[in-house]
């Protein structure tokens, strides 16, 4: 990756850090307040919709609006990118508005629909949940079409730290609220998008934007980018249609089930959404501007450098995940509803779930190459076959493995689909450097091993000789000690193994 790219990656990485920690102080006041429980369950199947909304919708309007905008800020006709922008967020606002209606009118249907094994009691709190939160989409969609305009005029900071503020919404929500039911976190989840949103806008002000009152739909771009948002959505979807179809699935076992693998998806997320979101994001806006001039082979160059650099790190921390799998989420979540049985069922999801982590970063920044490249069919058909092959998957695995049988299929999915991403990836870049990418991960992979190894040895020479103390103390010593006496191995394989790319980017970011 270039200088700049590499100082944007390692800007975006610490302020996700923060957020992520944010983040896991959000689930961690959520956990203590109401457990691994039916209220939890409610919740969440409530905010399924918004969320997938966010996650989804969301990056495709990111998705969709940074190539545009890159394109006449290259080009040095910043008034036009306004322009298009403002047209895109005024029908992106009122498209939403609508839809709100039409969800909070429908919430009881939405409800079981996602999740048809609740009982009477849960599924109406569901629906009261759902009616709560739906308006947050308006607010979600707005923020999103912000982050992405900021995107395309490489200021990544804020745009990045809006997650995090909207989790410190929920956290204080949450600790001042809670005890007085989960309607209030409800209202805070609300709340957490609107905050989220406003946080960004003096930003935008800043990088030179003006809006413009523009409803003007024939304008070509703006109808182009339209047209191509429902291929990205369907296609950005994967992910979160896996978690859609656990939770159908899940809603049928035994209690606790959903929150379980939505604890261990959360601990699994961690490393994807601090490194990975950074490496993808800072680079995408790059890959946009080298499509636009037509550089094919410095596309591909800049694929492939950040296809390693973010394999380079999901690999060890899928491998230290699963080492500690157990201490780790006793550690972050075992306290006050959240029960040692709690504890079990999410340790054993986390394990699945780290077995994918690698295909679901490569995902992540493949399909930033595909939509670079104006293609938007691609990952919208394999996705979808990928989404077929994680159906099958579950309904073969819940039977004999339960709610780990739904993790294991998420990672068979995600493995099939990023490998088919990159092979048909062949046909818009015919040079895609594949010895090295695959050296590179060779060594990566040789070396999590040693990582997973030195982590788990260490947290039980630590827990077994009695260095450390029984109770919450010890177990944070003893996870620590872990954590970092794997990324230490690791650091040591990876340099004696000679992985150039970890030597460059470390000069790229000290000539800055």
């Amino acid at each position: 990756m270039g200088k700049s790219i590499a100082k944007a990656a390692v800007v975006i990485m610490v302020i996700n850090l923060v957020g992520k920690l944010l983040g896991f102080v959000r689930e961690t006041v959520i956990a203590k307040q109401f457990g691994a429980t039916s209220l939890t369950d409610a919740y969440l199947v409530a905010y399924t919709l918004p969320y997938f909304l966010q996650a989804v919708l969301g990056m495709a309007l990111v998705t969709s609006i940074v190539p545009v905008v890159t394109k006449y800020l290259v080009q040095g006709k910043d008034r036009e990118a306004w322009r298009i922008s403002s047209i895109t967020l005024n029908w992106t606002v009122l498209f939403m508005i609508v839809f709100t209606v039409i969800g909070a009118a429908g919430a009881r249907g939405l409800v079981y629909l996602t999740a048809p094994g609740f009982d009477q009691a849960t599924g109406d709190l569901a629906t009261l949940l759902t009616v709560i939160m739906f308006p947050s989409v308006i607010f979600m969609g707005a923020g999103m079409l912000v982050t992405g305009i900021l995107n395309a005029y490489k200021s990544f900071a804020m745009a990045a730290f809006a997650p995090g503020f909207s989790s410190l919404i929920i956290i204080l929500s949450v600790i001042f609220l809670g005890k007085y039911g989960i309607h209030y976190l409800a209202w805070g989840t609300l709340f957490s998008m609107t905050g989220a949103m406003l946080i960004q806008l003096p930003v935008l002000r800043r990088v030179g934007f003006r809006y413009t009152w523009d409803w003007n739909l024939k304008h070509p771009e703006v109808r182009e980018l339209f047209t191509n948002l429902l291929p990205i959505f369907l296609g950005t979807a994967v992910n979160q249609l896996y978690l859609a179809i656990n939770r159908i699935f899940a809603s049928g076992l035994a209690e606790g089930s959903i929150s379980a693998l939505n604890y261990a998806g959360k601990l699994m997320n961690l490393p994807m959404g601090i490194f990975v979101l950074a490496v993808s994001s800072a680079i995408f806006p790059a890959l946009a501007e080298r499509s636009v001039k037509g550089d094919r082979c410095a596309l591909g160059q800049t694929l492939i450098r950040g296809l390693k650099i973010v394999l380079l790190v999901t690999l060890p921390a899928a491998a230290g995940l699963m080492a500690l799998k157990t201490p780790i989420v006793k550690l972050l979540f075992e306290r006050g509803a959240f029960t040692a049985a709690a504890t079990a069922m999410t340790a054993e999801a986390l394990f699945f779930f780290s077995l994918g982590m690698f295909a679901m970063a490569a995902n992540m920044v493949i399909t930033r190459a595909y939509y670079a490249l104006r293609d938007v069919r691609t990952p919208l058909y394999l996705g979808a076959a990928s989404i077929l092959v994680d159906i099958i998957a579950s309904m073969l695995l819940v039977k004999v493995m339960g709610h780990n049988g739904l993790a294991l299929a998420n990672t068979i999915a995600s493995v099939f689909n990023a490998a088919a991403m990159f092979v048909c990836l062949r046909q818009h870049l015919p040079e895609l450097f594949v010895k090295e990418l695959f050296s590179s991960v060779g060594k990566s992979l040789s070396a999590s091993l040693l990582t997973a190894y030195t982590a788990a040895l260490s947290y039980r020479f630590l827990m077994g000789s009695g260095l450390c103390a029984a109770g919450g103390k010890g177990l944070f010593l003893g996870v620590t000690v872990g954590i970092i006496a794997g990324i230490i191995v690791y650091a040591a394989a990876i340099l004696l193994l000679r992985e150039k790319e970890v030597i460059l980017l470390w000069k790229k970011l000290n000539r800055g």
